[in-house]
């Protein structure tokens, strides 16, 4: 009985099905496909959290400083970028050198953080520019985009300031570079599997 159960799934894993670029979630449209669209493909994720571990490493008043420049950059992006065709390879290299920044050097080299934040949240903001089609819906979906980029880059944030002040152990900030490193090395494999493709 038990093999039996085993094989009842064998037709849905061979089954046809059409594939998507960015599948969409039922019964999510316009603003809310947009809101979550920042998080939906690996590039956009992992540039999401080596900003949060870039930006929490400073102090709060420049932390506030590269929050707006992240801001600014993606409301660009959006407005000014054009749509690329396979924007993949700019985030992964962007966000593989802030998870570099952001373990070697935490909380140093500000104007380095600056440029870098600034061109990730252009870079998820041209990546979060949705096909053509009606200009509403266009406009609904984007400014999902937009909110969900920077209220995510806000509560990645939050939490890992959360951590750094309930656990005030050294090994904690230790934690969080080793986690930059990791993100960082994922995001240089992804960026090589981009290019192997080509």
């Amino acid at each position: 009985m038990h093999r039996l159960r085993r094989l009842a799934w064998v037709p849905l894993a061979v089954g046809p099905s059409q594939a998507y670029a960015h599948s969409p979630v039922p019964g999510i449209e316009g603003f809310y496909i947009g809101l979550l669209h920042p998080f939906s493909t690996p590039s956009q994720f992992l540039s999401m959290v080596g900003l949060a571990l870039l930006v929490s490493s400073f102090e709060l008043k420049m932390a506030r400083w590269l929050l707006t420049v992240f801001l600014t950059g993606s409301l660009m992006g959006l407005m000014v970028g054009q749509q690329l065709s396979e924007p993949d390879p700019a985030l992964f290299a962007v966000a593989c050198a802030i998870c570099v920044l952001a373990a070697l050097s935490p909380g140093r080299l500000a104007l380095l953080a600056v440029g870098l934040v600034g061109i990730g949240g252009y870079l998820i903001g041209v990546a979060s520019i949705p096909d053509d089609g009606p200009t509403r819906d266009r406009l609904f979906t984007m400014s999902g985009s937009f909110v969900g980029a920077n209220l995510g880059l806000l509560y990645l944030f939050g939490i890992i300031i959360f951590i750094r002040e309930r656990y005030i152990w050294s090994w904690v900030g230790i934690a969080f570079r080793v986690v930059a490193a990791w993100v960082g090395t994922i995001a240089l494999l992804m960026l090589a599997l981009a290019f192997t493709r080509v």
